[in-house]
């Protein structure tokens, strides 16, 4: 790709002058599939099956190729109106957003082209109201800009729908790993190798700018965790789970943060993945020394269950710094206790929820009596099994 960003007008803050049909006499519906075939961009339509961040980053720069062309209105070729029937607000129009699925380079470029005449014409309506779908719903007050009041009605419900979009995603979160994914003791590690392999993942030609579109930096991401994961194993996927408010929230890697602020040269992007693949290694071995300081134990020995909860708490709070969504990397801590400890899988998630429930906030260290708490109520649970 020739460019790594796009700078779209924003959709919501389109004024009536922006997309007024009368603005805009030399736009012929009948010509817009060779308009959008005109664009340099329609040379390089993905393949079907891409991955859905270079489909999105395609058609936001075709969308940007169309608002060069014919002005700002035409970002809004990803919207339509639906009326819905609203619980106390009755009968209200909706934006929806427009998927473009990729297909055939000519399909794909065909739906493009009708999607941005559907657009026109809902203009051509929202200018008069002919069809007398929207007035009901526009707003009482009285009106002072002199837009139509098509316009007003579509913009006054302030509701707007997406589709789920396929967001489909490689490799788990490491928060949905279990511990048998994931146990040092089940797999070699030579962190001498680390460098070489991250070398051959991280590369000035396939290192994204800092600044560059979010699915860019996305997909780098995810390569490179695919990388890791396929010389290592799954478990390598948690090498990005960094404290605080990074890629991964609330984990407990601190030699990487996220992409703007970790990614600088190559050299340097390559050294800071291979720490925070290495770090991440020690604190699952770490983690796995903790657990073997309690294991075995018996479901009704409720003190070594307490005292293994609350030290497990402890230990993550502090090397997650308390940060947001540390309880998130705890509650993945415990539920790999309970792996190891035997607890049968359809019990671990009823178990957390009882013992955890809300009892710890972002940024916030808990008071001593909340975290003994919590690992008594695990432990009294365990035992009533």
């Amino acid at each position: 790709m020739t460019t790594d960003r796009v700078r779209l007008p924003d959709f919501h803050l389109l004024t009536w002058r922006d997309v007024d049909p009368a603005a805009r006499p030399g736009f012929d519906p009948a010509g817009a599939a060779e308009l959008v075939r005109s664009l340099p961009l329609a040379a390089e339509v993905p393949t079907a099956g891409s991955d859905w961040r270079l489909a999105g980053f395609w058609a936001d720069r075709m969308t940007g190729a169309l608002v060069e062309r014919v002005g700002a209105w035409a970002v809004g070729w990803q919207r339509t109106v639906v009326l819905e029937d609203h619980p106390g607000r009755g009968v209200v129009p909706v934006w929806w957003n427009v998927e473009l699925t990729i297909t055939t380079p000519a399909e794909t470029l065909d739906s493009l082209a009708r999607a941005l005449v559907a657009w026109h014409e809902l203009t051509v309506e929202l200018a008069t109201d002919a069809r007398g779908r929207f007035a009901a719903a526009a707003p009482a007050t009285t009106d002072s800009t002199g837009d139509p009041v098509a316009w007003r009605a579509v913009q006054a419900s302030g509701l707007t729908r997406y589709g789920p979009g396929p967001v489909a995603r490689g490799l788990p979160h490491p928060a949905r790993l279990a511990w048998a994914d994931v146990d040092p003791r089940e797999r070699d590690f030579e962190p001498a190798t680390v460098a070489t392999v991250v070398a051959g993942l991280v590369t000035a030609k396939n290192l994204p700018a800092r600044d560059a579109d979010w699915r860019l930096r996305d997909l780098w991401l995810e390569n490179v965790s695919a990388g890791l994961t396929e010389r290592y194993g799954l478990w390598a996927a948690g090498w990005r789970w960094s404290v605080g408010e990074g890629d991964l929230d609330g984990g407990p890697v601190a030699n990487w943060c996220c992409f703007p602020h970790s990614a600088t040269t190559p050299e340097g992007t390559a050294t800071a993945v291979a720490a925070a693949l290495i770090e991440w290694r020690e604190w699952l071995e770490d983690t796995a020394e903790r657990f073997d300081r309690f294991l075995p134990l018996a479901a009704d020995d409720l003190d070594g269950w307490e005292r293994a909860v609350a030290h497990l708490v402890t230990a993550v709070g502090d090397r997650t710094q308390y940060e947001s969504a540390w309880y998130g990397c705890c509650t993945t801590v415990l539920g790999w206790f309970l792996e190891a400890a035997g607890i049968a899988a359809d019990r671990r998630e009823g178990l957390l929820d009882h013992a955890i429930g809300g009892r710890f906030d972002s940024w916030v260290e808990p008071d001593r009596t909340v975290v003994a708490s919590v690992a008594e109520r695990l432990a009294g649970r365990v035992a009533d099994a």
